[in-house]
């Protein structure tokens, strides 16, 4: 039989060369600051409507406080595939697009049971993909100019997490990232009756350390192992480094290049050497439990949006970003022998937020509903699937609407024959 372990090595290599990659999300709102921002939350998270501040699960991660990762009594290995079809539309126009890929991965185990739990992991911290058009006159004339936007790219993180139990109760935990990747953007431009495009290029590649850091508290109310959980987090802010290259480029009208990418004058700058300010960010959560059978939580996160300043150093319009979830989850009988549907889990929430983008003076929210269920396999492992329905901004105003539809199979793997030293063969 195939071992655990070779199926984690598996998973791990095919979501590190090709997953991560993947464009999971289309919004035109992502020409913003560094992109759709995506969440630390895994599939079980993203089930109860992104909670997870103050509450921990035993069989699954907790990527969305550190501090509760000494809840993981095994070692545990987690990915996703995720796919999401989104509807935009105008007062005028309407667009349908569909997209989807391997999502994440996360690995963790315990170096002292019940005290210690290390974890690593690759996932997106922001992901930009959109293309838009406009068609108008050149100043001064009657020949029509379309112009053409697009962007693509975002930054990914890859982290070690570490959470430690210093009292009955209490745990705190830090988790350290390396951002990276690049966000290119360009303007082109095209003039009827000429036979070529001319296009503007950006490219920001990042490369820095983000740090986060939380605590958790989880008080026993009645000797019936139910609980009352509470947890914060802190994301500490700060300039990133990026370095940026811009060119101009002469196209024919496939769009392919005319003239050379790297002699002047078309190359402007080239590992030009800056930074962009991210936000700080504070999460508060609350969480009713009873153990292995039922939870309730709220959690509620900030950032100042506001103050994020890009590579220029100037501000960039965006507004400060303030979120609110509610979820749950319900097992009736995780013991249950005769019957897998009682060991099931069924889970439910909703998601509200005002994003950072502010659009013709009104900032854009987005709501969504969550459920799913996670059904037990062997060896205590997971398989969840996850579906949120939500619609992002209006239509009014000159503005875009997107309702969207998101799925996500999540596969968790839990060992507890890892680091076992074996006494016979």
């Amino acid at each position: 039989m195939l071992r655990i372990s070779k199926i984690a090595a598996v998973g791990a290599m095919m979501l590190i060369a090709f997953g991560l990659k993947a464009q999971n999300t289309y919004s035109p709102y992502s020409v913003f600051g560094v992109g759709d921002l995506q969440g630390m939350g895994l599939a079980h998270n993203l089930a109860m409507g992104g909670v997870g501040i103050s509450t921990a699960n035993p069989f699954h991660l907790n990527n969305k406080n550190p501090a509760l990762l000494t809840a993981n009594r095994v070692v545990v290995f987690e990915t996703a595939v995720t796919m999401e079809q989104k509807d935009l539309s105008t007062e005028e126009l309407a667009q349908q697009n569909t997209t989807g890929g391997l999502g994440y991965i996360a690995f963790g185990f315990p170096v002292i049971r019940d005290v210690w739990t290390m974890s690593v992991g690759l996932m997106p911290y922001s992901i930009v993909n959109y293309e838009s058009q406009d068609l108008g006159f050149v100043p001064g004339t009657d020949a029509i100019l379309a112009t053409t936007f697009n962007g693509s790219g975002g930054i990914t993180q890859a982290y070690f997490a570490s959470g430690l139990k210093l009292l009955k109760g209490l745990s705190v935990g830090f988790r350290a990232a390396y951002l990276f990747g690049s966000i290119r953007q360009e303007t082109e431009f095209f003039v009827e009756n000429t036979n070529y495009l001319t296009a503007s290029v950006t490219r920001n590649a990042f490369s820095d350390i983000a740090f986060s850091f939380g605590a958790a508290y989880r008080l026993e109310l009645v000797k019936d192992q139910n609980y009352l959980n509470f947890g914060v987090t802190y994301d500490l802010g700060g300039d990133r480094n990026v370095t940026r290259l811009e060119r101009l480029e002469r196209r024919d009208l496939s769009g392919d290049p005319q003239t050379p990418r790297d002699d002047p004058p078309y190359l402007v700058t080239d590992d030009l050497e800056g930074s962009l300010q991210l936000p700080a960010a504070v999460g508060l959560g609350i969480g009713f439990e009873k153990a292995l059978k039922w939870t309730v939580a709220a959690d509620f996160t900030t950032s100042k949006w506001s103050e994020y300043r890009g590579f220029d150093g100037g501000l960039e319009g965006l507004a400060d970003r303030t979120e609110i979830a509610i979820g749950g989850s319900y097992i009736p009988d995780p013991f249950a022998v005769g019957s897998y549907m009682k060991r099931v889990t069924y889970m439910l929430g909703f998601n509200y937020q005002n994003t950072p983008y502010l659009v013709n003076d009104q900032q854009i929210d987005d709501f969504g509903i969550n459920f799913g269920v996670a059904f037990p396999l062997r060896n205590i492992s997971r398989l969840t699937l996850a579906f949120k329905v939500g619609q992002r901004g209006t239509t009014d105003n000159d503005l875009i609407q997107e309702r969207y539809y998101r799925a996500f199979l999540g596969i968790t793997i839990n060992d507890n024959k890892w680091f076992i030293r074996r006494k016979f063969d």
